[in-house]
């Protein structure tokens, strides 16, 4: 009987083609409209470490001004920076399974051959190897750099897939070079296509741009003391000794995040307990004059307490969502249009002995056809929305614009459930046939 009614159905799209296709459309518009701005917002604000969220913590320390003052505790909150001496004392403690330090430069860049006139000024990224390990950052050649070079500083580079295509036509370039200023840098790794989002482990106002395409140690920016004023923000509660970059780096001046990864969500307390007692030892030593107030935090946190997440998102998915439930009172205004002509059908179809379960199971075969029509229209609909919001803008990151398989099958399933929800009404009236009138009009 299942296959009957699908042809009876079928039959009736046909029949009705101008209807079921108004219809259609109209379905395939409003989902189209709620899909993009969802995928759009779910992509800004999901959970991009889902699996290790729990156990990586951005470190804050209370190192702000002894001077600052506050109408209450609460008030308080320790910077989300902290200075290079302790993301330098905390990696040797060697307290976590993994430390992060974000910090950069910006430098010249060039291949050797190349004169100074090509080259073009780029941003770096200065971390550890910790970095592609916790979050998940996938290679196309190469791995990161060992151990050893985030100790002793050594001048390796990891680079990301566009800038090994821009420098050496997409070839696998481990163990070239490049020149960053007057420095000459190893490549040892060349990162894949990488779907962090958002990315939360540096400036918030970067969440949802790309990664930069050059990474460094550390180290390496400590011991070659590169350093760009204007690239970050950094405060400074007491002066460095002097304006040499090493006086910077051993100074209260705060601009490094530094992340941690923990072995398990159940040590993040154990590792509290040792923040605090680091600054009661450094608070021996004249630094932290302030009370101890440290924190860990996590990414989605970090992003929320900054305000990366704009309401707006979330209101244009509100306003999507009754954009849809509109089209779908049109819809169903439609069927109940398509159904109110079959009146005849249904008292002859009543006459003969098929009951109302037999009737519903039809009628709502076509109508979850005319739902499975509408959602792969606005699956396509949706796909061009997306497409031309990346190129509008192209300040974002892509990877926002991308629906995944569970969102596109998403998508197919509303359309459909919405379409049986709001074609229940039209249904039950078309069923509500007296047959014995209909069939004395014949």
């Amino acid at each position: 009987m299942f296959i009957y009614y699908i042809k009876l159905a079928c039959l009736s799209l046909w029949q009705t083609r101008s209807l079921s296709f108004l219809a259609v459309l109209i379905i395939g518009v409003g989902i189209s409209a709620t899909m993009t701005t969802y995928t759009i917002n779910y992509m800004m604000t999901k959970d991009p470490l889902p699996a290790k969220s729990e156990r990586v913590f951005l470190v804050r320390l209370n190192n702000w001004s002894p001077e600052a003052s506050y109408r209450n505790r609460a008030e308080e909150r320790p910077p989300t920076y902290i200075s290079v001496q302790d993301s330098l004392n905390l990696m040797t403690q060697n307290k976590a399974k993994g430390h992060i330090p974000i910090a950069g430069f910006k430098d010249m860049l060039k291949l050797p051959e190349q004169s100074a006139i090509d080259a073009e000024v780029s941003v770096v990224r200065a971390t550890t190897r910790d970095f592609f390990s916790t979050f998940d950052v996938p290679f196309l050649y190469g791995s990161s750099w060992p151990q050893s070079s985030d100790t002793t500083g050594e001048q390796v580079v990891v680079i990301s897939k566009a800038l090994n295509l821009s420098l050496f036509s997409g070839e696998n370039s481990i163990g070239r070079t490049l020149m960053l200023g007057e420095n000459q840098f190893t490549v040892v790794g060349v990162l894949d296509d990488w779907h962090l989002l958002p990315r939360f482990y540096g400036d918030s106002m970067r969440a949802f741009q790309p990664p930069r395409e050059i990474f460094v140690p550390f180290q390496t920016q400590i011991n070659l003391e590169l350093w760009t004023s204007n690239l970050q923000s950094y405060e400074c509660w007491k002066e460095p000794e002097n304006a040499s970059v090493a006086a910077l780096w051993s100074s209260e001046c705060i601009w490094v995040f530094f992340w941690v990864e923990l072995a398990s969500a159940d040590n993040k307390s154990e590792y509290l307990d040792f923040l605090d007692s680091y600054v009661r030892e450094q608070q021996a030593l004249g630094r932290f004059q302030r009370p101890i107030l440290n924190q860990l935090q996590t990414g989605a946190d970090y992003l929320q307490e900054r305000r990366a997440y704009s309401r707006d998102s979330e209101i244009a998915v509100w306003l999507a969502g009754c954009f849809l439930a509109l089209c779908l009172l049109n819809a169903m205004s439609i069927i109940m249009t398509k159904f109110q002509g079959k009146t005849a059908e249904v008292a002859l179809r009543r006459a003969v002995g098929a009951s109302s379960a037999d009737l519903v199971q039809q009628y709502a075969l076509e109508t979850g056809i005319i739902g499975l029509l509408g959602g792969m229209l606005g699956l396509v609909l949706t796909q061009v929305c997306l497409y031309v919001s990346s190129q509008l803008y192209t300040h974002l990151s892509k990877d926002i614009m991308n629906m995944s398989m569970a969102l596109m099958l998403a998508t197919v399933i509303l359309s459909i459930v919405s379409s049986l929800i709001f074609g229940l009404l039209p249904i039950l009236r078309a069923i509500g046939v007296q047959p014995a009138e209909q069939l004395k009009s014949l």
